[in-house]
């Protein structure tokens, strides 16, 4: 049993423990401080602002027009620690604000019930921590890892004013800086001061209501939120627990406190072993209508594998409701149209149907070629027999009226709650992949559902996270009766970590791209995929693009960029760093960068360490801070990736990990084939030599060095003397 004392004033009331001391309100029932016994205060800096407000649908959020007022408290022993829970009144609601607190980690509950004369329709309810700074602000750096935010970021630019927002606070237009948690991030919000060694994180574990993580500024201190969604009705004496906050304020910089974090949360992880063939591929997004058919497509089949790519994703080849101009050329100003499905059992008559796809199908296998298709899974269109016959099946907003795209074609919202509408769309997946033969699915969602209103008897959970259920028993369907096919997801969260086989990267797809116009450093890119792999499951096989078929819309600088030496010096990196190629249909369609391409998947087929090696932020470096660095390591082969995110050329200087690699001689490649010293494909190096090995880089080149075992069937004819000249590694 851990020790605690408390101690009360008039307004506050103190718990401290053996490693942390908490301080509440007793006007507000607020947590107005956090620190360690005798030491600084972490939160409660400045003006405080209320630590729980409550959305409801008539009046909107309730601290803008009531106050919060403290009405108890009560302290329970629990095993290792203390668990106090502060009794709020806010308007109609009495809140119960739950603190487990375990040597330096907290679980924060909040439990809300209805004290009113009326049913409350809930919207949503924010949990904050207000005032949080750790140390002197100037020294102070905020972290959001695998959200597209920048790493590093000082608090003091983090301030509320929207003119002196940072580029990654806003959107870019529809990609919020901040994912959803728990299904498509891990919802961690995190400051830290590494001159004091201190770090203080919190983050999100709900599993049945999604929250979207904020962060807001004023130079001086930060206020950490999970703005939580709902769409609940809370009868007259009845208490709904929702929103699980996790803080932790670790010893530790954040390089040390980051693994220790990811420790802390919940391990869904299980045996996922992703089909063999799935980390050796590389993956050609299309649709065979931009060949004009099936036959078209069937024609292409052989330069696409030329191309290096050995996987066709099609996009949506099911009955839709968009026009047939959508298919050929995808809608500049909503994409989401293409997934306004009318049937699960359905494909499009354009493409000849079920054997339209059977005969995709047979001539990819006929070329050792995999193909796997878009499930439509975000909305349903308004014409489809789905609506008039089970209307159970979609969203409603709070009046019982369907909740509606706001795309070209009329578009409705499945509730993926109803058992009933998951059942019939996994039965008519499997029967799919039985009637044609195709490899998986790829499984893209509407990135911002909002939260239906159940109709008639009551859901448990958020109508957003019903598609989370739906992915694990497709996938669980799909290993038990297909075990060799893939299913892709681009939903992040911890919760799929079992249940995807390959995970589609949108916020490296964002950051790289930031990294290519110049926004973001190269030290703030490495620090970023460091980061991004410390929070992410272990082992996670990754893809990402520098296109897709909505980047028009999510990240237009994408479509700028074709045909530049930054986009295949970031597609290069993409590779270089561990992630399955994309290729959008189109990218290749000008000859250099169909030549690029081209050399650049090769490359990675004929590399173990490309396609399979351990991805290692820190694994090699460089005395230039412009030139990205990157290692893999596999026991046959070790890469190092360089980019130059400058338009100036580079001479460098690589220091290889000579302290990791066994004593020998090594024959070092460029495996994009660009000459090595004096003009030689090769050249050997002996193990000293890998401290100090001149490069030389042009503006946006990338450069794929492979360091094999010299053994007497690879060596290369140069003497000695020529390796151990002053000359540069050119490209």
């Amino acid at each position: 049993m851990a020790v605690y004392t408390v101690r009360s004033t008039r307004h506050t009331l103190t718990v401290t423990l053996a490693e942390l001391e908490l301080e509440f309100s007793l006007d507000d029932g607020g947590l107005r401080a956090l620190r360690r016994p005798d030491g600084q205060d972490v939160i409660g800096r400045g003006t405080p602002h209320a630590g729980i407000d409550v959305s409801l649908a008539d009046t909107g959020w309730l601290t803008e027009r009531s106050f919060a007022r403290y009405l108890n408290h009560t302290l329970f022993n629990i095993p290792g620690g203390v668990e106090i829970v502060v009794v709020i009144g806010l308007g109609p609601l009495k809140i119960y604000d739950r603190y487990r607190v375990i040597e330096s980690l907290i679980a924060r509950r909040i439990s809300l019930e209805n004290t009113g004369e009326d049913e409350l329709a809930l919207c949503g309810v924010r949990l904050a921590i207000s005032g949080a700074c750790v140390g002197a602000p100037e020294r102070c750096r905020f972290e959001a890892p695998a959200n597209v935010v920048r790493p590093r970021m000082p608090i003091a630019t983090l301030r509320s004013d929207v003119r002196q927002r940072h580029w990654s606070d806003a959107t870019t237009l529809e990609t919020p800086a901040f994912a959803l948690a728990p299904a498509d991030a891990y919802g961690v919000l995190a400051l830290h001061n590494d001159m004091l060694g201190e770090t203080l994180a919190c983050w999100y574990a709900d599993t049945s209501h999604p929250a979207r993580p904020r962060v807001e500024g004023d130079g001086n201190s930060v206020t950490l939120l999970h703005e939580i969604r709902l769409a609940e009705r809370l009868p007259i004496e009845v208490a709904l627990s929702v929103g699980v906050q996790m803080l932790l304020l670790e010893r530790a910089p954040w390089h040390e406190a980051l693994p220790r974090i990811r420790r802390m949360m919940p391990q869904r992880r299980i045996d996922v072993s992703p089909p063999s063939w799935l980390a050796d591929t590389a993956i050609f997004v299309t649709h065979p209508m931009h060949y004009g058919d099936v036959a078209g497509l069937i024609d292409a089949l052989d330069a696409i594998q030329r191309l290096g790519c050995a996987t066709i994703c099609l996009l949506p080849v099911h009955d839709i409701a968009a026009p047939h101009q959508h298919a050929l050329e995808w809608s500049p100003m909503r994409p989401e149209d293409l997934y306004a499905l009318r049937s699960f059992a359905a494909l499009d008559a354009s493409i000849g149907g079920i054997e339209g796809l059977r005969r995709v199908v047979a001539a990819a296998h006929a070329r050792s070629m995999r193909v796997v298709i878009d499930l439509p899974l975000s909305g349903c269109a308004a014409d489809s027999p789905y609506v008039y016959h089970h209307p159970e099946w979609f969203c409603l907003d709070q009046t019982g009226q369907f909740i509606r795209f706001s795309g070209e074609v009329d578009t409705l919202y499945f509730d993926w709650r109803n058992a009933d509408v998951r059942s019939l769309a996994i039965s008519e997946a499997l029967a799919l992949m039985e009637q044609t033969g195709i490899d998986g699915f790829r499984v893209l969602v509407a990135r911002d559902v909002p939260p239906g209103w159940p109709l008639g008897s009551a859901f448990s959970g958020s109508s957003s996270m019903g598609v989370t259920r739906l992915i694990e028993e497709l996938y669980a369907a799909i290993r038990q009766r297909h075990p060799d096919a893939a299913l892709m997801t681009d939903l992040a969260g911890p919760l799929l970590a079992s249940s995807r086989d390959l995970l589609i990267d949108q916020a490296a797809h964002h950051m790289f791209t930031q990294l290519a116009i110049g926004r973001l450093s190269v030290p703030e890119m490495q620090h970023w995929l460091a980061d991004a792999l410390a929070i992410g499951d272990p082992g996670t096989l990754r893809a990402c693009f520098t296109e897709s078929h909505h980047s028009c819309v999510s990240n237009p600088l994408a479509e700028v960029l074709r045909g530049s030496r930054a986009a295949r010096m970031i597609l290069a990196g993409m590779v270089g760093c561990g992630y399955v190629p994309m290729i959008r249909a189109g990218q290749e369609h000008d000859q250099a960068d169909r030549e690029f391409i081209a050399q650049l998947l090769n490359a990675r087929a004929r590399s173990i360490a490309l396609r399979r090696g351990m991805v290692e932020p820190d694994g090699a470096r460089c005395n230039d801070p412009a030139i990205f660095v990157m290692l893999r390591r596999h026991e046959e082969e070790c890469v190092v990736t360089l980019l130059n995110a400058s338009p100036m050329r580079r001479w460098v200087t690589l220091e290889l990990p000579r302290s990791d690699v066994p004593e020998g001689d090594y024959l070092v490649s460029d495996l994009l084939d660009e000459p090595l010293i004096d003009g030689a494909p090769d050249v050997l190096l002996q193990h000293g030599d890998l401290t100090a090995f001149p490069v030389a880089l042009g503006p946006f080149a990338a450069r794929l060095l492979s360091l094999r075992p010299a053994t007497s069937s690879v060596l290369h004819p140069a003497d000695r003397s020529v390796q151990e000249t002053s000359g540069s590694v050119t490209a």
